[in-house]
């Protein structure tokens, strides 16, 4: 059975861009992102999809981890 992760970040359309820009190049095939622009709100939709809950945890994980490291280190090039 499939499983599918989605991950919805709201935020600064610039920030939000050079960090997903920067994971893409780790597993760009095991997943899919999406832009949107809703009113005033910049979204990014990450959709993970795997054969196992397990295996789309652990890329959801990584993903979280790298945008985290990406987004503290664009905070800290700002200061």
């Amino acid at each position: 059975m499939e499983s599918v992760i989605k991950i919805i970040w709201r935020g600064d359309q610039s920030e939000i861009i050079r960090a997903i820009e920067s994971v893409k190049p780790d597993d760009s095939d095991t997943f899919t992102i999406e832009y949107a622009t809703v009113e005033r709100d910049f979204f990014a939709t990450i959709t993970i999809k795997s054969m196992s809950l397990s295996s789309a945890k652990a890329t959801a994980d990584d993903i979280l981890a790298c945008l985290g490291a990406a987004s503290v280190t664009a905070d800290i090039l700002n200061d």
